[in-house]
């Protein structure tokens, strides 16, 4: 009788193991899941007992409802499956990119929307308000508030300055009342010049010596985006002179001058107040050389840049036109629409050219 006692006890200890074995141990935790946050099954586990967890890449690109299959294989590789169930949230609140203060005339038909741009983890399109009060027919400065909002609630916000100056009363045969050979008008802005709303710089139009601290966030944005895209096709590109202030331009100037003397430096260097790098618009790319155009990276920017608003400024045989000479590594951006009218299917024409405008200085 006591070896039958025995001989079952044995048995069940036996059934036990084998049961233990077969089914492992789990523990799970509590996990919080971001949208497109990059988990594996084995993140959800807290612990496991006689068994491995089979790790697996878990699906986190949309939001709501997330089963999760945990699969644990036994030591006896038998393999267990659970499922559990989670919420993907999203936390993160979207990125403005706006200006900070604009300023229009009175009376202008503007769209303050237009130009911000809003970027989210998740959404591909963010609602975008402007939060407060404003009179485009009143002069005077406005508080605004740019404000983007996720589908998830995430909200973030960003200030906007509008200044409402009233319009100069133009004069008989002022600059500010003039016209180009094309009809387009020219304006003057508190000294700066603009041609059909663009900033124009050339032998003809000067700048004040206080305008420009360094390259536009517009211009910047641009050029390391076509940075990128000449580097995915293996494509260096680099700006090797940017902004240039009023007092750097006069000793470079002056510095040719001493060199080749002032008519030749005329040819290719600009007098104080006349370049085009004090717009923080303007950068020589690479190689200050005409050996440049013998480079991939030129043939890239000459079927490129104007994808991304930039243009050749001083092109070939076009000196009596742009006052320079040709210059195939000075790109300056214009946006763009007018870079792609101004590419012109690969025939480059010049601003002095499109605008009707002359580049000589008095």
């Amino acid at each position: 009788m006591k070896k039958v006692i025995i001989i079952v006890i044995l048995i069940i200890f036996i059934l036990l193991a084998i049961f233990g074995i077969v089914t492992p141990i789990v523990t799970f935790k509590d996990v919080n899941v971001y949208v497109n946050e990059s988990l594996k099954s084995n993140d959800f586990v807290g612990k496991v007992s006689l068994g491995k967890i089979v790790s697996e890449k878990v699906d986190t690109s949309k939001l709501g409802k997330l089963e999760v299959e945990i699969k644990i294989k036994s030591f006896l590789g038998i393999t267990k499956k659970y499922k559990r169930e989670y919420q993907v949230i999203d936390n993160i609140e979207p990125s403005i990119e706006a200006k900070s203060e604009i300023v229009v005339y009175q009376g202008d038909n503007i769209d303050l929307l237009k130009d911000a741009k809003v970027q989210d983890n998740y959404d591909k399109d963010v609602k975008l308000t402007l939060e407060g009060d404003y009179d485009i027919n009143k002069v005077g400065e406005y508080n605004l508030k740019y404000i983007a909002k996720d589908s998830s609630g995430n909200e973030t916000s960003c200030d906007l300055k509008l200044k409402v100056i009233a319009k100069p009363v133009p004069k008989p045969n002022a600059p500010e009342a003039s016209k180009t050979s094309k009809g387009y008008a020219i304006e003057n802005r508190n000294g700066v010049t603009y041609v059909n709303g663009i900033l124009i710089v050339n032998k003809t139009y000067a700048l004040p010596k206080n305008y420009g601290n360094g390259l536009t966030k517009e211009t910047e944005v641009a050029f390391y985006k076509m940075q990128t895209a000449a580097k995915n096709e293996g494509l260096t590109l680099k700006i090797v002179s940017g902004f240039r202030s009023y007092q750097d331009q006069v000793i470079v100037y002056n510095d040719w001058v001493n060199k080749d003397g002032k008519s030749v430096a005329d040819t290719y260097s600009a007098r104080a107040g006349h370049s085009e790098h004090q717009t923080g618009l303007a950068m020589d790319l690479n190689w200050i050389s005409n050996r440049f155009e013998d480079t991939n990276e030129y043939r890239w920017l000459q079927a490129n840049a104007y994808k991304y608003g930039f243009i050749m400024r001083y092109l070939k045989n076009k000196q009596d036109v742009t006052g320079y000479i040709y210059e195939p590594w000075h790109y300056r951006y214009v946006g763009v629409e007018l870079a792609k009218e101004l590419y012109n299917n690969g025939n480059w024409i010049t601003l002095e050219d499109y605008l009707g405008i002359d580049s000589k200085y008095k």
